[in-house]
């Protein structure tokens, strides 16, 4: 077995007498980043797939050396360069040449990458990690640098190897010592406002006494004191103007002392600050070579310059950060950049500072986008994991009231393959079509205090009031729901936190369901399930704060990253502030009043360059306390399906032992199973296998819950003691092509353990713990096709 696993390291293709690479390893690297060191490595050992001692690129750079040519690749060249010739030569179109030409050059540097990088196996495979005891000791001199800038300057770095059947193990050994500390520092800052400036700054900066020595941290320190000199008027100053010195020999005893300088300008006593005259705004900075002359018009110190008033100057003015008499501060000028930018009315945004003739004045410089912009996209829906096509198109109306609104008229019709509602052999298409009509105004469109809203300026405010009519058709209904909404949202970017308040959010929902349809929804309801109440004509009616906090923008794949959302929901709340006897007059409709909360935590961690263990935990609880003791069919939770516990088909999951059995002993995993209670866990360790073809092994974990009892669904209701044993698990493997635009998924999930146990006619339906039922139309594998990852 061991000799079969090196073959497959690519052991078979080493030249005579040289011994291959497999592992290399840290000794004496605690509390080191040891990511940092791996990264100083001169050369590593070939990629395996996942931790399996298998690496299938050797095998695939071989075979692509063995028909690597330089001679041919370049005899294809010159063949290439005379057939191309030959018939640019032939016309005398100049366009026809053109492209001729562009075919050759397109051909010739294929061939030149095939010489120089080697043909299409070897850039997809790698070279045999033969090992070296050259590069051995560039990576200990490499490492041992690294250590002097951690202030281990006395350190020692060693390596030893293991050999085994021409496999080498490498163990670099650090000897760290005691390392340098900052014992003191000076200053030799003649200029006495910023020596000020310095000191009153001193709790933010990098360099700590009685803290290791660190070489990057100077580089920190020089950076942090330049923004503080250029948010504090000095609109001249540069990192030039700072300098370290560093002595680790005069204290003795593994003491350092840094001096810090901050020299003033040539021939100057001291350094400028620069004081805001007077601000200038243009609106249309694309518009050029007219004779007459721009209007002006002044609001809150700001000269607005214009041929045509389009903007309202109170609205942009809470945007403007820079105001006559403010010292200048770089933070503001990128902050008005940045908020200007955030009204999706501007296509670009300049500040240019002016210093000529003694004053100091800002120049804001702005080209607007289109007024009239459209927009259209065809493309391919998986969300219950059958695709189906959908066209979207809008049409954006910027500036449409001169308040710098925007309205988006917006259509969208699509088919979607997917179980019904009441069986899942036979997937269908859905048709969904609608209209959507959105204002987005760039404040709260609230009552406020102007002094109010300029802070708001800060935190991006918007408000979007929309109108929706959306009807779904499918074989057992077709479903109308107009819908409106407004919504506040504002954004704090320090903390990467965004909100969205939805104040009201109102749908009225009609169905007109079929005969046979009926029926069934009248037996589900005789045995206790709430699915009928989806189907009546429904007022629904909720108000909902969400607050998403970004950690490192999620989904990078360099460094550690998070996402977490909480939602806080109440409905019919509208319905009760509204006059009563107006809605109570129709006994027709149907309302609804509950609380939910809804929280969504991701969490992702490169392991190394190829590999990225991602995790997810998501919980959410909803109480009804309306007199009909229910929830709308749509804010319900289920479990299962390719972005949930993918080992069950899309929303069939639970609830808790629940086991859809008959009273015949058939299983019949036809109903939507929802719940009020939802916990979900899934672990992914997602690995590169070549190119842009990527794998992932996944664990899901989770199940929905009842908060009441139903007869028709035993064992559905939570329950503390018991709700771990009810935790469903499944696990696999999944493939994905990530083309960076769009990342097609396709997982393969088993069931490793199944909860249910009981059903409306067996109380004890018992199985081992991890013994899956046994049931004819029981799937333990389910398919999952998805775009994007689950989480």
């Amino acid at each position: 077995m061991f000799l079969l696993l090196t073959g497959c390291m690519g052991r078979r293709f080493l030249p005579a007498g040289e011994s291959l690479l497999v592992e290399q390893k840290l000794d004496g690297a605690d509390k080191l980043d040891k990511e940092e060191i791996q990264s100083l490595y001169a050369y590593t050992p070939n990629r395996k797939i996942l931790f399996i001692p298998w690496s299938p690129y050797v095998g695939i750079y071989q075979r692509g050396l063995k028909r690597y040519d330089s001679a041919k690749y370049e005899s294809k060249k010159e063949d290439i360069r005379e057939k191309y010739n030959q018939k640019i030569a032939k016309t005398d179109k100049e366009k026809k040449q053109k492209k001729l030409r562009s075919k050759m050059t397109k051909k010739i540097n294929k061939q030149t990458r095939n010489i120089k990088e080697g043909n299409f196996g070897m850039r997809m495979g790698e070279p045999l990690a033969i090992y070296d005891t050259a590069k051995e000791e560039a990576t200990i001199k490499k490492i041992k640098g690294y250590m002097e800038t951690k202030g281990y300057f006395n350190s020692k770095v060693s390596y030893t190897s293991e050999n085994t059947f021409r496999m080498v193990t490498t163990i670099y050994n650090i000897e760290r010592n005691q390392p340098y500390v900052i014992d003191s520092m000076f200053y030799n800052i003649p200029d006495s406002a910023i020596y000020n400036r310095v000191i009153e700054s001193e709790e933010e900066s990098f360099l700590k006494l009685d803290n290791n020595y660190e070489q990057a941290n100077l580089v920190k320190e020089r950076d942090r004191l330049n923004d503080v000199m250029l948010n504090n008027g000095y609109y001249n100053f540069n990192r030039q103007f700072i300098s370290f010195v560093v002595d680790s020999s005069y204290l003795g005893d593994k003491k350092v002392i840094i001096g810090l300088t901050i020299r003033n300008p040539n021939n100057q006593p001291k350094h400028k600050t620069y004081t805001i005259d007077s601000v200038i705004f243009t609106t249309d900075a694309n518009i050029t070579g007219l004779a007459t002359s721009r209007q002006t018009e002044n609001f809150e110190g700001v000269t607005y310059q214009f041929y045509s008033k389009r903007y309202s100057e109170k609205i942009l003015d809470r945007r403007i950060f820079l105001k006559p008499g403010d010292l200048y501060q770089k933070s503001n000028t990128l902050e008005t950049q940045k908020q200007l930018s955030n009204m999706d009315i501007f296509k670009f945004i300049n500040i240019n500072y002016d210093t000529t003739g003694g004053q100091f004045i800002p120049y804001v410089f702005t080209s607007p986008l289109k007024k009239f912009q459209t927009s259209s996209e065809l493309g391919l829906n998986v969300s219950k994991g059958l695709p189906g096509p959908f066209f979207n198109a809008s049409i954006k109306n910027r500036n449409t009231f001169k308040g710098l609104e925007v309205m988006e008229l917006s259509g969208r019709v699509g088919f979607e393959g997917l179980s019904g509602a009441t069986e899942t052999g036979n997937p269908y298409s859905s048709l969904d079509y609608g209209a959507n009509l959105a204002f987005t105004f760039p404040q709260f469109m609230v009552p406020l205090t102007s002094s109010f809203r300029s802070k708001l300026g800060h935190l991006n405010p918007k408000t979007r009031l929309s109108f929706g009519l959306n009807y779904t058709n499918r074989t057992e209904y077709l479903r109308t729901n107009i819908n409106t909404s407004l919504i506040l949202s504002w954004q704090n970017y320090k903390k990467r936190r965004s909100y969205s308040l939805n104040i009201a959010d109102i749908s009225l929902i009609d169905s007109n369901v079929t005969d046979e349809y009926q029926d069934f929804l009248d037996t589900l309801a005789l045995n206790g399930n709430n699915l009928k109440n989806s189907f009546l004509p429904s007022f629904v009616s909720s108000t909902w704060l969400s607050v998403t906090h970004n950690i490192n923008d999620y989904g990078n794949k360099k460094v550690k990253s998070g996402f977490f959302r909480y939602q806080i929901e109440a409905g019919g709340n509208v319905y009760s502030l509204l006059a009563k006897n107006t809605f109570d007059k129709s006994e027709e409709l149907e309302y609804f009043k509950f609380a939910k909360v809804d929280v969504d935590y991701r969490h992702s961690t490169p392991v190394n360059s190829q590999i990225i263990l991602a995790y997810r935990a998501h919980l959410g609880v909803a109480y009804p306390y309306g007199s009909n003791q229910t929830l709308p069919y749509e804010e319900f939770f289920f479990a299962g399906g390719s972005n949930s516990i993918r080992a069950w088909q899309p929303r069939r999951l639970g609830p808790g032992s629940y086991l859809p059995v008959d009273s015949l002993g058939v299983y019949s995993n036809d109903f939507e199973q929802p719940g009020e209670i939802l916990l979900e866990t899934s672990i992914e360790l997602r690995h590169k296998i070549f190119g842009f073809l990527f794998g992932a092994v996944f664990v899901d974990m989770g199940n929905v819950w009842t908060i009441n009892n139903e007869e028709a669904r035993p064992g559905g209701q939570f329950e503390f003691n018991d709700f771990l044993q009810e935790i469903a698990i499944g696990a696999g493997y999944g493939l994905r092509l990530d083309f960076s635009f769009l990342l097609l998924r396709l997982d393969a999930a088993w069931k490793i353990h199944d909860p249910g146990n009981q059903s409306r006619y067996e109380k004890n339906l018992s199985h081992g713990s991890f013994e899956l039922p046994d049931y004819k139309d029981y799937n333990r594998l389910v398919w999952n096709l998805g775009i994007g990852y689950p989480f």
